[in-house]
């Protein structure tokens, strides 16, 4: 048994890695491998990459899940008769996310009433404390049937687990099972569930908490192969907290870098080089443009990107200003190969940091502010 808990900078190559390990491991064995991530999109991008590395099929032997789908089949509904009743077997129909975020349960624990709604649908924020309450009901059941079928299992995106889903890690971690937990906390953009237990050992605090766990490895891979180094040094001075990234990514195409632009501007820059257009959130006008939001491209990788900034985002790029909890921004900076435009509505003459560039869109050229990498020393 060998637990690893993988930090790992953007565009490192964790889903590869994870892939890659989890191929080698079936290869070797006749038990299943559990590949756990939290989203749609992040189980898709792993089966992509199975795909990739597995001459275009998918491995029999390597199950891949998103979080709450682990829940439900994997820790919930094998045992839900410790919950529904000595002959219910079958009851259990999915997961209710009505009630995510904003309501306090105050059912007592381990009645029904807490974890179930009428509808027979687990809670979504009492989904792993059920999963924990299952376990300790049925004396070890869940753990066991999980060492049974499955010799690894791996979680990405590690630093978005929350409340009792540490609860459930710390039994894995304490099993045959071997686990490798990857993740960024630079990305804790999001929470499986609100909740108020464990919150100091979650998110951007998770890895305080895995290293005080006397059966785990730590490895950390800080180099990204995703983006340029300025890009890189510009994602370093928006998070300035904790370890910085590097890269080894070094390709060049002539518009590499990030660079502010005025909105007059846009409609000529997005018709030559065809960034995909990001924003914080759905309260940012983008005008006609298809955006996406900096929380939900998390794991994605786009060849540019024009942003338009919300408030703080324009204050950090025009004043310098720090940004108070800067996960989304870096998720959405840390995206592009090569290079990243700024939106801003007022072009300053000058800014320390920048210098003056002529952008080149076809049949006309347009002013710009270039980053300088010295800025970030």
């Amino acid at each position: 048994m060998k637990n690893i808990i993988k930090i790992s900078a953007a565009g490192s190559g964790k889903t590869y890695d994870i892939c890659h390990d989890a191929l080698n491991v079936v290869a070797g064995g006749d038990k299943k491998v559990l590949i756990v991530t939290y989203t749609n999109r992040g189980e898709k991008a792993v089966e992509t990459e199975i795909r990739k590395q597995n001459k275009g099929v998918l491995n029999p032997q390597i199950v891949i899940k998103t979080w709450y789908r682990f829940l439900l089949s994997e820790t919930i509904k094998p045992y839900q008769r410790y919950i529904t009743g000595g002959g219910s077997f079958n009851v259990l129909k999915g997961i209710d996310y009505s009630q995510t975020y904003g309501v306090v349960n105050y059912q007592r624990k381990g009645t029904r009433a807490r974890y179930l709604t009428k509808a027979e649908d687990v809670l979504s924020n009492q989904a792993s404390e059920l999963a924990c309450f299952l376990d300790e009901k049925s004396n070890g059941k869940i753990i066991g049937r999980l060492i049974e079928i499955y010799s690894n299992i791996y979680f990405d995106e590690v630093q978005d687990l929350a409340g009792y889903d540490i609860d459930l890690l710390k039994l894995l971690l304490d099993s045959d099972i071997s686990i490798t937990c990857c993740g960024d906390n630079k990305q804790a953009t999001f929470s499986t569930h609100n909740a108020k237990k464990n919150k100091n050992q979650t998110g951007k605090n998770i890895w305080q908490f895995f290293e005080g766990l006397s059966n785990v490895e730590i490895e950390k891979n800080l180099t990204s192969r995703r983006f340029n180094q300025v890009i890189c040094c510009f994602a370093n001075m928006l998070f300035p907290i904790g370890d910085p990234i590097t890269t080894i990514m070094d390709e060049e195409t002539g518009h590499d870098g990030v660079f502010l632009i005025s909105q007059s501007d846009v409609e000529a820059y997005y018709q030559y080089y065809h960034p995909q257009v990001l924003r914080f959130d759905a309260k940012t006008r983008v005008g006609n443009y298809h955006a996406v939001n900096f929380g939900a491209c998390k794991g994605e990788t786009f060849e540019r990107v024009l942003i338009y900034p919300n408030g703080p985002l324009a204050d950090f790029v025009i004043r310098n200003k720090a940004l108070g909890s800067p996960e989304k921004y870096y998720v959405g900076i840390t995206r592009p190969k090569y290079s990243i435009a700024i939106v801003l509505k007022a072009m300053p003459e000058v800014l320390n940091g920048y210098q003056e560039v002529a952008l080149n869109c076809g049949d006309s050229h347009i002013r710009s502010l270039e980053f300088i990498v010295k800025r970030a020393n």
